[in-house]
């Protein structure tokens, strides 16, 4: 559906305009939010990857130390010694006394991150588990969650996890290693349990708030801050990683007081199948700046749809007022009646439509002139028209009076005359009607066949050859007289007989009528001869208005016979019967008409 149809222009340009702006700012900050973002995204994980990398070389720096402090201890001698001595009680804490003291306390008391030792053996003399060293029986080991992997590796990392200290309980990263005799038989197992608020520090040292993770070579989670992933997290985390360094946005499902959130994960290894340090960050805050953005374009985009509407509205008011003028004046135009000129200060398009419309004006102005001209032409017509409507009363009495002072003075003949001048003169007004049925056509025929047939006496004959059936259809008024005169006045010239045949017959979707005699035919120029008031103005007036009335292909057509043994006229015309409504108001053929 076109709105200019039904819609007005002004209102249609308003709405196009401003809905086209918001569609065009609507993209734009599409367009605008998804490479702002994208790049805000690439740009945030190249800084984290930087940041993992350098947290990745302090904590495997760290851990390293804590991987050699734990391989110096479980190669001692005097700890080895320790674990496979056999004495009573007091020689035996004597031996853990002097292990403790001269080698195990100072190694502990260097380091910064390691804050207790357990040592896992056969029959320990005391357990303590919130002592600095820790003797515990080997067989707690074996309950141990970490126990398995520990049963399939020589030493293994273990994530956070709670453990005894003089301090108290703390969180620890912890790191286990099988404590063997040069032979490879098994003496027990050592384990350093690492300060977890150390390793935390280093994860955080450059304050961020994202959630960093550190996964074993296995996908165990060993430490975390600020958010732990579940277990499932973490296996569609690994399905994402690809190579040591990359980054992927991934939705966190809700876990406890959590929602879900879409996540940037970036990681970073040292290594290929080393550690792998993960850091999570919303995705709302690496796109917060493309949020600001877009919402600063839709700022800049209302301003403009506003500035659009204002300019807009001016210009369709500017387009639509010499319209809303034309179509004013148009209004209250009223013809005969003085009417508001046009505008005259367009030189476009509008120029244009007013310069229509004067002319327009001018033109119907001219017309309805030509009209009340008409009309009072017309009515003239008709009071004539009344005057002499007198006349036919006039001239009936008087030839009545005539024809009874015929009769009375015994003159029959003249008597006979004047009846059949009435009839024709009756016929030929025939009420106003310019159609009439061809039974009265050969009536008035006949009529003027006896007027002459009195003055040719027996010199003079006719026939009249025309089925019933044609005699009802509508003819136009003396259509045939002038022929049967113009036979008897040019074809009987100078001869003193004469047949005259009038016939008809159906022709395809009209009738055919056919006057012919048999005078001396026609002359070789009749047709460029001068007309004279006896003949040629009948003959050309019957076909003018057969031409009018009907139009192509109706019409007459006259030749001589051959020999020129007379002359023949052929007259086509439509077959239409008499409705009565029909003969005042006759069809005027239009075609080719403009």
């Amino acid at each position: 559906m076109n709105p200019f149809r039904k819609h007005r222009v002004d209102k249609v340009f308003l709405l196009s305009f401003a809905a086209f702006i918001g569609l065009l700012v609507t993209v734009i900050m599409a367009v605008s939010y998804q490479l702002s973002a994208r790049e805000q995204a690439t740009s945030a994980s190249a800084y984290q990857q930087a940041m993992l990398q350098q947290l990745n070389k302090q904590l495997t720096d760290q851990m390293d130390a804590v991987e050699q402090t734990a391989l110096f201890i479980s190669l001692n001698a005097q700890l080895a010694s320790y674990l496979t001595s056999k004495g009573d009680y007091f020689a035996l804490k004597k031996a853990r006394d002097e292990l403790n003291r001269d080698y195990l306390a100072p190694i502990l008391n260097s380091s910064r991150s390691i804050f207790t030792f357990q040592v896992y053996m056969n029959e320990p003399l005391q357990v303590d588990p919130n002592a600095a060293i820790q003797y515990l029986p080997l067989s707690q080991a074996r309950s141990e969650s970490w126990h398995a992997a520990v049963e399939k590796a020589d030493s293994v990392w273990v994530g956070q996890r709670a453990v005894g200290s003089p301090q108290g309980e703390q969180q620890a990263v912890s790191f286990i290693r099988r404590i063997n005799t040069p032979e490879g038989v098994n003496l027990g197992l050592l384990v350093l349990n690492v300060r977890m608020r150390f390793l935390q520090s280093i994860l955080t040292e450059d304050n961020s708030s994202a959630s960093r993770l550190l996964l074993d070579s296995g996908g165990r989670m060993i430490m975390h801050a600020n958010r732990a992933l579940p277990p499932g997290e973490i296996e569609a985390l690994q399905q994402q990683v690809r190579g040591d360094a990359g980054h992927a946005r991934q939705r966190l499902a809700a876990a406890g007081s959590q929602p879900a959130k879409d996540m940037l994960t970036v990681w970073s290894r040292t290594t290929p199948n080393s550690w792998m340090l993960v850091e999570l960050t919303p995705w709302k805050e690496i796109t917060g700046g493309s949020v600001r953005l877009a919402w600063t374009l839709a700022g800049v985009g209302a301003a403009a749809i506003l500035l659009a509407l204002v300019f807009t509205l001016y210009l369709s008011r500017s387009f639509t007022r010499p319209i809303r003028q034309l179509v004013q004046l148009m209004k209250s135009y009223a013809p005969g009646r003085p009417a508001r000129p046009p505008q005259t200060e367009y030189r476009n398009e509008f120029g244009s439509l007013f310069g229509g419309y004067r002319k327009l004006t001018e033109r119907i102005e001219g017309l309805y002139q030509s009209l009340e001209q008409q009309h009072r032409a017309q009515r003239r017509a008709e009071i004539r028209a009344l005057q002499a409507a007198i006349n036919p009363h006039f001239l009936y009495n008087t030839l009545d009076q005539l024809n009874w002072m015929a009769i009375e003075a015994g003159q029959e003949k003249i008597s006979h005359v004047v009846e059949l001048m009435g009839r024709m003169f009756r016929i030929s007004l025939s009420g106003g009607e310019t159609m009439i049925p061809l039974q009265e056509e050969l009536l008035l025929v006949e009529s003027y066949l006896g007027i002459q047939q009195a003055k040719w006496r027996s010199g003079l004959e006719y026939r009249i050859e025309i089925a019933g059936e044609l005699r009802e259809l509508l003819v136009p008024k003396l259509t045939l007289q002038p022929f049967v005169e113009n036979a008897i006045v040019h074809g009987f010239h100078g001869s003193s007989r004469g047949l005259v045949t009038i016939s008809g017959e159906q022709h395809g979707s009209g009738m055919r009528l056919v006057v012919q005699d048999d005078g001396i035919g026609l002359r070789d120029d009749w047709q460029a001869r001068k007309r004279t008031r006896t003949g040629g103005y009948g003959v050309r007036n019957v076909k003018e208005r057969i031409e009018v009335l009907f139009g192509r292909p109706y019409g007459v057509e006259l030749r001589s016979l051959p020999e020129r043994k007379g002359t023949r006229v052929e007259i086509y015309l439509p077959s239409r019967e008499d409705h009565g409504a029909e003969r005042g108001e006759p069809h005027v053929d239009d075609r080719d008409r403009g």
